[in-house]
């Protein structure tokens, strides 16, 4: 046909071979995108993409099952005292057992420490990592913050200084103490 030559297709190998290169390019840069995202996958030059670890307990924590507990002797209200905590890489105690709470009593029998437990109003007691408390221990008072004293678990206004017991479960358990 009279329209049609050669000079045309060899005029439009550059764009092609361009699109080409760009197109390789881009499938690079996404595919290695794809692989850094995923932590099974790494590559070298992306950072590492790790998973939350659990803390060993610091040089004053102490170690008791899975769980490392600090008794931090600093009076303070019982948001400071979280604030406190999670400086620690922790948040004021749970206690998950009778044996948990007999172990936090040993530790801290004649002071008041503040732990995770709170409640709103006349509402059901949590513990600052938002579960509920099941009720297994008594919590006296009429206060919205629970601590430890001589006697259990007794509540106060969250207002008032108390000392602190911060928790965080354990990376690696050693030396576990027995009740």
């Amino acid at each position: 046909s009279p329209g049609f030559s050669l000079k045309c297709i060899k005029d439009k190998k550059v764009p092609i071979g361009v699109t080409v290169v760009i197109a390789a390019l881009l499938l690079t840069i996404i595919a290695l995108d794809v692989f850094c995202l995923f932590p099974a996958k790494k590559c070298p030059s992306c950072p590492s993409c790790s998973s939350p670890v659990l803390l060993s307990c610091l040089e004053n924590g102490i170690r008791y099952r899975e769980k490392c507990f600090y008794f931090v002797e600093d009076e303070a209200d019982w948001n400071r005292s979280q604030i406190s905590c999670l400086s620690l890489g922790a948040h004021l105690a749970t206690i998950d057992t009778q044996e948990e709470l007999h172990f936090l009593l040993r530790y801290g029998s004649s002071l008041h420490y503040w732990i995770g437990l709170h409640r709103e109003g006349s509402g059901p007691w949590k513990w600052s990592n938002g579960s509920l408390f099941s009720n297994r221990f008594e919590v006296r008072g009429k206060g919205q913050c629970a601590y430890i004293d001589a006697d259990g678990i007794s509540s106060d206004w969250c207002s008032q200084m108390k000392y602190s017991v911060c928790s965080h479960p354990q990376k690696h358990p050693s030396r576990i103490q027995k009740s």
